[in-house]
């Protein structure tokens, strides 16, 4: 069966496979620029085209800012959505450390942008419906908490999307593992 977004992409003429390869990102912090964790299919000669980014609420929304991006500057442009993150072993787990970083607020945190809560095979799944189901060419991933949530995405999330295609980019992974390894040495 269908889902609607793949119902809406064969009405309108879009393909709802992928035509290219899935792309991932990661932003650190709001002040620095974000980190493209997929390689050149062509190695280095063959940079990769600066993508545009999405801000949705949920993937249905997603969809429709994708299309409309698609329609003005057509289907080259590379799409990344910005999906917030909190990963743990479990599901309780990630829901108990994102309550624990609300607590610590002085105003209630309102998600920029699409926002997952679970385990990182669950994040996994996500990250490669997105790109499989053509809302978007791929995923640019915001920790809500660095340390032990991008130590999940180097161990556990990436490698479960090799097989959907993901290619990274060496250097990106080895300056993701400094930074990783940097931070969980960090006193309290």
């Amino acid at each position: 069966m269908l889902t609607r977004a793949q119902l809406h992409s064969r009405r309108r003429g879009a393909p709802v496979s992928p035509r290219r390869p899935l792309r991932l990102g990661i932003e650190l912090s709001t002040i620095e620029p974000w980190i493209e964790l997929t390689g050149p299919p062509g190695g280095a000669e063959y940079p990769l085209d600066t993508p545009l980014r999405v801000q949705a609420a949920d993937l249905r929304d997603a969809y429709l800012k994708v299309a409309a991006i698609r329609d003005e500057v057509g289907h080259d442009v590379p799409t990344l959505l910005d999906v917030e993150v909190m990963i743990a072993q479990d599901s309780r787990s990630a829901r108990t450390s994102l309550a624990i970083l609300d607590s610590a607020l002085r105003t209630v945190r309102r998600p920029a942008s699409l926002l997952y809560i679970g385990t990182p095979r669950g994040l996994a799944g996500l990250i490669a419906d997105i790109h499989t189901l053509g809302i978007a060419d791929g995923v640019m991933l915001r920790p809500l908490v660095v340390p032990g949530v991008l130590s999940r995405i180097l161990d556990d999330v990436l490698p479960a999307l090799y097989p959907a295609g993901l290619r990274p980019c060496e250097d990106a992974m080895e300056f993701l593992r400094r930074v990783a390894a940097g931070r969980q040495l960090r006193p309290a």
